[in-house]
Parts: C-alpha cells; structure tokens; sequence
C-alpha cells in the first residue's frame, strides 16, 4: 500500500514543479496563458479534459444562490440609477436649481455645512455623487449579468 501511495506521489510531485514552472515562464511570456487555454482547456483529448474538469469539479457555482444575488444586484442598480438620476438632473423630481439640492441637503443634514469651505464646490460635489452613483449601477449591472452567465441563464441579444 505504501509503494502505491509513493507511485502515485511522484507523478504529482513532478505535476506540481512543473505548475511552479509554468507560473514562473507566465510572467514573462504574455501569450502563454492563452497557449494554456488553447492546449489543456479547448483540448480534444479525453484525458486532458477529465484533469481539467477534476480540478474544477469543486468550483460549480450553486445555481440558487447566484440567482438571489443577481436578483439583488438588479435591485441595487436600479436604486443607484434612481438616486444617480436625482443627483445628476433634479428637476426629475421636482428640484429645479443645485441650490435647491444644497438647501435640501442643508435642512436634512445640518446647518453647519452652510459655513464650511465645501459650500462653494457642493453643486461640483453633487454631480460628482450622481456620476458615482451611476458608475456604481452600472459596475453593478455587470456583475449580475457575470452572475446569470455563471448559473448559465444567458439572454443573446435578438434571440426569444
């Protein structure tokens, strides 16, 4: 028993050297991950393909779970789209002018901002909010799409 244990050690051993190997010539050959991808992960070999589906059979991503945080994501996006849309056109909702937005913001918050040496920027700081806001959304869009891609519901464009 311990003889095969030690057969078995030695192919790994030398799997694992030559992995060590492969992460060393990586850093300074660019095309060499995508030689890897083209060789062992698009490869027509049964052998090839079983060891890498062994070393992925852990990573299957659970199909439930990624659903709900997508669904949660979608939800988030479109606060932040909501919100980034306020900061960035108020007369959405009924605010015609930045001033109006700082006095909200003002009666809201306190008014010791008013003689804070930030007053001057807010309609800058404002603006600077609402595109964040609405890079957030969007960062976060992506990541729900990446999510329903990974449970493998996958929407093409044009296609019912």
């Amino acid at each position: 028993m311990a003889e095969n244990d030690k057969r078995s050690d030695e192919p790994l051993d030398k799997l694992i050297l030559d992995i060590k190997a492969f992460v060393l010539l990586h850093g300074q050959d660019a095309d060499l991950g995508a030689k890897l991808q083209s060789q062992i992960l698009n490869s027509h070999d049964e052998s090839v393909k079983s060891f890498a589906a062994a070393l992925q059979a852990g990573r299957k991503p659970d199909a439930g779970r990624l659903t709900v945080v997508a669904l949660g994501e979608l939800l988030l996006a479109s606060i932040l789209i909501l919100a980034g849309a306020v900061a960035l056109a108020p007369n959405l909702v009924g605010i015609s002018s930045p001033q109006q937005i700082v006095n909200y913001l003002l009666e809201q918050i306190s008014d010791s901002l008013s003689n804070s040496p930030i007053y001057p920027y807010a309609s800058f700081i404002g603006f600077a909010v609402g595109a964040l806001l609405l890079l957030s959304a969007f960062y976060t869009l992506r990541q729900a799409a990446l999510d329903l891609r990974k449970t493998g519901l996958l929407v093409k464009p044009g296609e019912e």
